[in-house]
């Protein structure tokens, strides 16, 4: 076999029309870090055969794989892995391009997406890819970022796959709005908060589907659901930090526009809206050589009044669908 470094290795996504039916990858990511592998269980056997060893046997009773998956967010090929988090979406045309418009769906058995993998030597594809965490980055002096952790079934052999890239937009500090308000129908004429760093986490816990008969698990499911996300900013106001130790309801927009691209009469752009968040954890830094700083994180809570823990949530591009 050959010895190749991590950049040699591939990474392709694509949409399972049914859940665990294998499909070819319709988009190969630009990833930066990857740590998805194989996984098994070993059982050993204790008994006992006249000698001190503590075991004489082992047995793999399940196999399956997980890991993750790091890149930058990017206006098409992220709009997959916002599939795999969310479970529904839309898509229309939208000032000469497109806008997919994601939704929560409110089961246990979320789309689920191919992962395929391709090195000097091997070609696999892993069926039933199921997302359990996304987190994105949004730091100074760095591209956008996203951490996607999957599960998915044991990997199988595939025909040899040629990889294509497609020319993406992508979103620096300067596309970022961070808004506040006191509710969602106020968060088009808020005005923007200036933070230094912002993290945005959605949890969906996954549990293997186990059943007697099988190494592999019968499906992968999607349990609970959550959103939360950590903001630091300068210590220039004690507003959030009052909403903190409150608890007082606000309503938060998290918007990346890509104003130096130019897309049909648009720009590039991810929005996600949550109507009923909570700060909390709030934390000052009072290093002596830098401005104090104050960190918070948050919740995002589901009104209830509108069924929904987010609203507005889309992302803007050239793809017609997915």
């Amino acid at each position: 076999m050959s010895k190749f470094i991590g950049r040699l290795t591939q990474i392709g996504l694509g949409k399972e029309a049914t859940r665990g039916t294998a499909v070819a990858p319709t988009y190969w990511l630009e990833k930066t870090g990857l740590t998805f592998n194989n996984k098994s269980t070993l059982v050993k056997s204790p008994g006992s055969v006249g000698n001190i060893a503590s075991v004489t046997t082992g047995h793999v009773t399940e196999q399956w794989a997980e890991g993750d998956i790091e890149g930058e967010v990017t206006d098409k090929s992220f709009g997959l892995i916002l599939l795999a988090t969310f479970g529904t979406l839309s898509s229309g045309a939208f000032n000469s391009v497109y806008k997919h418009t994601y939704s929560l769906q409110n089961d246990n058995q979320h789309d689920s997406l191919s992962i395929a993998y391709k090195d000097l030597d091997n070609s696999y594809l892993f069926r039933r890819g199921m997302l359990s965490s996304l987190t994105m980055n949004v730091r100074m002096d760095e591209v956008v970022s996203f951490s996607a952790n999957f599960m998915a079934h044991v990997s199988e052999g595939w025909s040899t796959f040629t990889p294509s890239y497609v020319a993406q937009n992508r979103f620096t500090k300067k596309h970022l709005s961070f808004k506040i308000a006191s509710s969602q129908a106020g968060l088009d004429g808020a005005t923007a908060t200036s933070i230094k760093e912002l993290t945005l986490t959605i949890e969906k816990p996954l549990v293997r589907d186990s059943v007697l008969g099988s190494l592999e698990p019968e499906d992968i499911l999607n349990t609970s659901f959550k959103i939360t996300g950590t903001v630091i900013l300068n210590m220039a106001s004690n507003t959030l930090r009052s909403n903190a130790i409150d608890g007082t309801i606000k309503a938060v927009r998290i918007d990346l526009v890509n104003s130096d691209r130019t897309i049909g009469t648009t720009n590039p752009a991810f929005r996600i809206d949550m109507d009923k968040v909570i700060f909390e954890e709030w934390e000052q830094d009072n290093n002596l050589d830098d401005i104090v700083s104050q960190t918070l994180t948050f919740e995002a809570y589901l009104d209830i009044t509108n069924n929904r823990l987010f609203s507005d949530c889309y992302l803007v591009n050239e793809v017609a669908s997915y």
